[in-house]
């Protein structure tokens, strides 16, 4: 009879733990200063402080990092689109508070919004995953707001949705990343504006 293979006790989980955060916090300073494309697993490790044995038994390259850099970025965008879903027929002021918590969320985590825009576009894999979350997003929707409802079950309105989706997506991104000057609040009143009239037009 095969002997069983002895379980890691907790305090080898806790140090496999801390070091997937060294990697992951490390990969994320690495790929803030010398962009996807111009940085190496040498530059993680060295930034990190761990061996590559330790590296590889966490990750297999560095797009399998920026994945779970996304999967760990899950709890801070989705409280974002939970609050959109507990508003029941928003009015205009509703959705600029939505929109300028939306914008607040890449404000503060503007390192990782740029990476997984950035590397979204270069690898396939990644680019599904985040296709797939907003599809996710337009499910938790569909539980409170018509709009989104209908478009579960129109493609001609899902194709809306995900375009508005997008769209507010990237508003957010550039006008974060771009420092636009806004004295005034007024990208987050555009972005409300847009969402409303999708909630309207495909409300009745």
């Amino acid at each position: 009879m095969a002997k069983a293979l002895p379980r890691r006790n907790h305090l080898q989980e806790e140090q496999r733990a801390r070091t997937r955060r060294l990697i992951v916090d490390a990969a994320l300073r690495v790929f803030a200063e010398r962009g996807y494309v111009g940085s190496s697993i040498e530059h993680i490790l060295v930034a990190a402080g761990v061996s590559r044995a330790a590296f590889y038994s966490h990750f297999d390259g560095k797009l399998a990092v920026v994945r779970a850099i996304a999967q760990d970025f899950e709890p801070v965008w989705h409280p974002v689109f939970a609050y959109l879903a507990q508003l029941r027929d928003p009015g205009l002021p509703e959705l600029t508070e939505w929109a300028a918590r939306h914008l607040d969320m890449h404000r503060s985590h503007q390192e990782t919004c740029t990476l997984l825009t950035q590397v979204a576009a270069l690898e396939e894999a990644l680019y599904w995953e985040v296709s797939a979350q907003r599809d996710a997003i337009v499910t938790m929707l569909a539980g409170r707001h018509r709009a989104f409802e209908r478009a579960t079950r129109d493609n001609d309105v899902m194709l809306e949705a995900r375009i508005l989706l997008w769209g507010v997506d990237q508003a957010c991104f550039h006008v974060v990343r771009q420092h636009l000057p806004d004295p005034s609040k007024r990208a987050a009143e555009i972005i409300a504006s847009q969402m409303k009239a999708f909630l309207d037009k495909h409300g009745g």
